[in-house]
């Protein structure tokens, strides 16, 4: 069942590194000024972004149904209620975090295929 949540991670994760190494080699081909320092700020803001996909692959191994059992026969009442609902709480912020990046590579793509037709 995690893997139904680690492929889709995993996937937008190619895409990240894939746009990633194109932006370095557009720098490596680019003249210093303006233009470059802005690349350079969106390859370390995209490579932030690749972390927190990272991240969310790590959570979602972590939270693998034969761990959750194990967790759940080492602790009892309270523990067992804290752990579910810090779960799901990280889960949450890593669900959010998740649909940003898609938005923002939505955003992207889109203005990418605008700035083709002008």
């Amino acid at each position: 069942m995690t893997e139904d949540y680690v492929h889709p991670l995993q996937a937008l994760r190619a895409v990240m590194v894939q746009k990633r190494r194109t932006l370095a080699e557009s720098l490596l081909r680019s003249c210093k000024g303006a233009k470059a320092a802005k690349r350079y700020k969106k390859l370390i803001k995209m490579q932030g972004e690749i972390d927190v996909i990272d991240d969310a692959i790590a959570d979602e191994q972590l939270l693998s149904p034969s761990l959750r059992e194990q967790i759940a026969k080492d602790r009892t009442g309270e523990d067992k209620l804290a752990s579910v609902e810090t779960a799901a709480e990280s889960m949450e912020r890593v669900r959010a975090r998740i649909t940003e990046l898609g938005e923002l590579l939505t955003e992207a793509g889109s203005a990418k295929v605008s700035g083709q037709g002008a």
